[in-house]
């Protein structure tokens, strides 16, 4: 076999080192930082800047850019490579012009003291179809109960309207108004049947047939639903989503606040799991995984999941998450067995599960106390909502005993299914409150055993999930409305009511946070989560970024400030859509 000798050797070999030598090459990265302008070369601040990478502990993370445009993405994990990064620039109104990959190997980007630095161009867009939340869409329908009704019903699961739905919309725009109706009764029909279903079988809830769901009369989708919300919807609901005017788009938003030090991780959680709510319990982050009946814990440092089984046969379906301070988590389970509560113990690993309820009832909420830790009445009897029934039952922390079940008000014309008992808390006081979608918030006396006190609402409200500060005042979430009911429980009279400054965002649940005199106000509707200020009075937004956002209980580290919660929509069959992410406000 012929080889090159000599001169010809050496003048291939140089070849070849000039070839290698001009390969991207890896490079330790643990953060990039860089600036953000936009075409003049004047700063933007507020533009978030998110970094992609499979190699580190969390999958994205994001920053903002300050009031100088300056942005600095910190300590993405040891090992972490430059070629394995992905960076992208985003805020409404504005298209990334430059760079215009994202692959940082695609950059070649220079390197100083363990970062890559990355600037970014933008320029502003006149239209933002592609970039306003689902609630932009939905604002544009007269705001009215049918309007109310349809947030209610429809963010619980997605948003509305999600790309399924922008899509189906879209099949109506040369339909007659006879046709539009019919179509929207028809997928109202589905959604009481195929949707309702698929929602039970996502929780592990104990389904009810096809058949029986088909009922309107025993639905979360009633007969006065669909008569009220096809005609609404079939004249309302827009059928084109390809043209959005920039100016419009930044209505429904109130000012950012977001800063230079405002920083997002986020952590897949597994394909096949459904994680529903997180707790911080000793600086630990907990989360429940409805499907695989299990409780988890997050090891930020290197994104793994740390798994702790129930020890049940069959599909306990843990639920809502509420530590007290002695370092448990109590949560709540739907699965319908007998089994409505647990309490787990991080420290030593153990269990007790509190079973002896009836069978075909699931639970949905505890009866936490100010500051969102597990409470119990004078007696030592925690509760809970039982939202298949409308009734609320306790169970003694010690001994497990069950209370007998207390029915709630029932509305006229309401069904215990659709009027949906969901929030409950326990004022200083002992009484454990409740809320009710199509119903009121009332006081159950859980000395007398009876409900003594009711708030009623107008309909389409949704009073949603709720919250107490150290005073007894009641913050409640009305998801419909848009707003925040505070109410004083110790004077019984309503405080006033927050309106959120994007009325159709469906605000999920409210969470007091008392290093910050704030409430943050989790959304399923909206694609940020917002911050009202106790003493100023004023809203800020903060964007997260994420696909299909539908929001969970805010879970604040009360060493750190950090809020963790988790994006939770029906169905979770995309991977960016499966996340639990962490909120450094970047405030302190």
């Amino acid at each position: 076999m012929w080889r090159p000798t000599g001169r010809l050797a050496k003048l291939q070999l140089l070849i070849a080192l000039a070839a290698l030598l001009s390969m991207p090459q890896p490079v330790a990265a643990i953060g990039v930082v860089g600036r953000v302008n936009d075409k003049a070369g004047k700063p933007l601040p507020g533009v978030m800047v998110a970094v992609t990478s499979a190699s580190a502990p969390a999958l994205v993370t994001k920053v903002f850019s300050d009031a100088k445009g300056n942005y600095q993405v910190p300590d993405l994990g040891a090992g972490v490579q430059a070629n394995s990064l992905y960076v992208k620039a985003t805020t409404l109104g504005y298209r990334q012009s430059a760079p215009a990959s994202s692959a940082v190997t695609d950059l070649l980007p220079p390197v100083a003291n363990g970062a890559v630095k990355v600037d970014f161009v933008l320029e502003p867009v006149a239209d933002v179809a592609e970039q306003v939340p689902a609630s932009a869409w939905l604002g544009r329908l007269p705001d009215s109960p049918e309007r109310q009704r349809t947030v209610v019903l429809c963010t619980q699961c997605h948003q509305m309207p999600s790309a399924r739905v922008k899509r189906f919309a879209a099949t109506l725009a040369d339909q007659p108004p006879a046709q539009r109706v019919d179509a929207w009764r028809a997928i109202i029909k589905m959604m009481r049947t195929v949707g309702i279903y698929g929602a039970l079988q996502a929780e592990h809830a104990a389904p009810m047939s096809m058949a029986e769901l088909a009922k309107p009369e025993q639905s979360m989708f009633n007969q006065a639903d669909e008569d009220l919300l096809a005609p609404y919807l079939a004249e309302h609901f827009p059928v084109r989503f390809d043209a959005y005017p920039a100016a419009a788009g930044r209505r429904h938003r109130a000012p950012l606040g977001v800063t230079g030090r405002t920083l997002i991780r986020e952590y897949p959680w597994p394909e096949g799991s459904f994680v529903r709510e997180t707790a911080v319990v000793d600086g630990q982050v907990w989360v429940c995984d409805i499907a695989r009946n299990r409780l988890g814990r997050l090891d930020p440092a290197t994104g793994a999941y740390h798994w702790h089984d129930m020890p049940l046969l069959g599909a306990p379906a843990p639920h809502t998450l509420v530590p007290d301070g002695a370092g448990n988590i109590w949560m709540t389970l739907l699965g319908g067995a007998g089994q409505m509560a647990a309490r787990f113990t991080p420290a030593s690993g153990q269990w007790r599960i509190y079973d002896g309820f009836p069978v075909g009832h699931m639970a949905h909420d505890l009866s936490p106390g100010p500051a969102y830790r597990m409470a119990f009445d004078p007696r030592g009897y925690g509760w809970l909502t039982v939202i298949s029934h409308n009734q609320v039952v306790g169970f003694h922390r010690d001994t497990g005993e069950v209370t007998d079940l207390y029915d709630l008000p029932l509305p006229a014309g309401e069904n215990p299914i659709h009027v949906s008992v969901y929030g409950g808390a326990l004022s200083p006081d002992g009484n454990f409150w409740y809320a009710q979608y199509f119903g009121s918030v009332g006081r159950f006396n859980t000395q007398t055993r009876n409900v003594d006190h009711e708030v009623t609402l107008p309909p389409g409200s949704g009073p949603h999930r709720m919250v107490l500060d150290e005073n007894g005042l009641l913050y409640v979430s009305l998801i419909g409305a848009g707003q925040v009911l505070v109410y004083d429980t110790k004077g019984l009279k309503e405080v006033e009511r927050i309106t959120l400054p994007d009325t159709a965002s469906a605000p999920y649940d409210v969470m007091y946070d008392p290093a910050r005199k704030a409430l943050w106000m989790g959304t399923v509707n909206n694609d940020s989560l917002f911050r009202y200020d106790l003493k100023t009075r004023r809203f800020s937004e903060y964007p997260l970024g994420i696909a299909n956002l539908n929001l969970r209980i805010v879970a604040i580290d009360p060493k750190t400030g950090d809020l963790w919660i988790s994006n939770s929509p029906i169905p979770s069959n995309e991977p960016d859509m499966r996340r639990v992410f962490v909120v450094h406000p970047g405030d302190g």
